[in-house]
């Protein structure tokens, strides 16, 4: 069982290099308004983005105080600048000692950007991040491949899948910088995972509470885990043949509370020391504040707002046309294939709907966010071509269509940001 899971590590790790290191080599921006960072060269054909957040993210890794200071920019995610300063301190200190002996030439950091150079070790370790992250979604992706498939899935099906997973726009601009993007497949996948627990598993629904807490604590890490708490409320749902309505209502109650426990513990430190609570993406961004409008202004006006946003919403989806369309001709496929209902269906719709909702909502709308149905989609045509398998030429041709779209996105030119 270990060396089969220190070989997978292995493959998935190098292909997930490979992949990413590609990027590389994709053509360099022209002009500096195409991007928000700084451009760092490798060489005169290769080099990679720095974005801009991640120099707050790194100076607030180095002294986390900065976290308790009035309007810190990444003071609505502490878990995640502690995770930075937990793996950013040993590797700078590991590159210090590189640095001492003579391995890490001082000529080499010194072509860094002045600001860059103090912050290495943080950049580096937040690379490392980008990686676990990454590494996680391909090993979950392939755990609810087998899963939802009832173990016929195909493993060059499966590696076509996991290409088209690694190769896009959101990995080509955010995985060698700083930033919070690869919770983007991390998420949804884990989401997906947590319901199917929840609903095959009995012991887990047991836990709820536990789990509550858990939940509340990643959101302070990612806000997008604040969707754990709708799937733990499904956990709850499954159990309405066996629990009467007002314990389950009790029972939601103290769910939620245990959820925003955290975030509340937090927010009371903060003003222990003065500091008022300051959620940068609410306040700059209105992420899901706009909501508000809804008792705040005339029903009028905020249907005009709503039409606005979701048309702007529409506007993002272009880029996942692709999956989009697979996923559609998938589940015709599905329903015109063999009889049954997949294992995971529901949940699996059940999430598609659950994020296209909370991402229409938000306010705030980026291609890279609506990434986070790419995982989901990829799995509804997991689940078709499990129901009527390729053949090898098939297989064979899907996984040279995935190679090709790999080509296409080093090849092209853009996203920087």
């Amino acid at each position: 069982m270990l060396p089969a899971t220190l070989g997978r590590l292995t493959r998935y790790s190098l292909l997930l290099l490979v992949a990413t290191a590609s990027f590389w080599f994709s053509p360099a921006p022209l002009t500096e308004d195409e991007y928000c960072g700084t451009y760092l060269h490798l060489s005169s054909f290769a080099g990679f983005m720095a974005n801009c957040d991640g120099f707050e993210y790194m100076e607030s890794a180095r002294y986390p105080a900065r976290l308790l200071e009035p309007q810190a920019v990444r003071q609505s995610r502490p878990l995640y600048v502690l995770l930075g300063t937990a793996v950013g301190y040993p590797v700078t200190w590991v590159m210090q000692g590189l640095q001492a002996g003579g391995l890490l030439p001082a000529a080499v950091v010194a072509k860094l950007p002045a600001k860059y150079q103090p912050l290495l070790g943080f950049y580096i370790g937040y690379v490392l991040l980008n990686f676990g992250l990454l590494l996680g979604a391909l090993l979950l992706f392939r755990h609810l491949y087998y899963r939802l498939t009832d173990g016929r899935g195909q493993p060059l099906v499966l590696a076509a899948l996991l290409v088209f997973l690694i190769s896009n726009q959101v990995t080509k601009a955010f995985f060698w910088t700083v930033h919070q993007q690869m919770f983007t497949f991390l998420v949804p996948l884990a989401l997906l995972w947590l319901a199917l627990q929840l609903r095959q598993q009995p012991r887990w629904r047991a836990a709820l509470l536990g789990l509550a807490l858990l939940g509340g604590l990643l959101a302070l890490a990612y806000g997008s885990f604040v969707l754990v708490l709708p799937v733990l409320i499904y956990g709850l749902w499954l159990l309405r043949r066996q629990k009467p309505l007002l314990t389950l209502t009790a029972r939601a109650l103290l769910l939620t509370s245990l959820f925003v426990l955290p975030t509340l513990l937090w927010i009371l430190l903060l003003q222990l020391r003065g500091v008022a609570y300051y959620n940068h993406e609410a306040e700059a961004y209105h992420q899901l504040v706009w909501l508000q409008g809804l008792w705040l202004q005339p029903l009028p006006d905020f249907l005009v707002l709503t039409g606005a946003n979701l048309a702007q919403f529409g506007t993002t989806l272009p880029a996942i046309a692709p999956f989009l369309v697979a996923a559609l001709a998938a589940g015709w496929w599905l329903y015109g294939g063999a009889p049954g209902r997949p294992t995971g269906l529901t949940e699996l719709i059940g999430l598609l709907a659950l994020l296209t909702g909370f991402l229409a909502g938000l306010g705030y709308y980026k291609e890279r966010l609506t990434f986070m149905l790419v995982p989901l989609l990829l799995l509804v045509a997991a689940l078709a071509l499990a129901r009527r398998p390729p053949g090898p030429r098939g297989s064979a041709l899907l996984l040279a269509a995935a190679l090709g779209w790999h080509v296409w996105q080093v090849a092209s030119y853009g996203p920087f940001s």
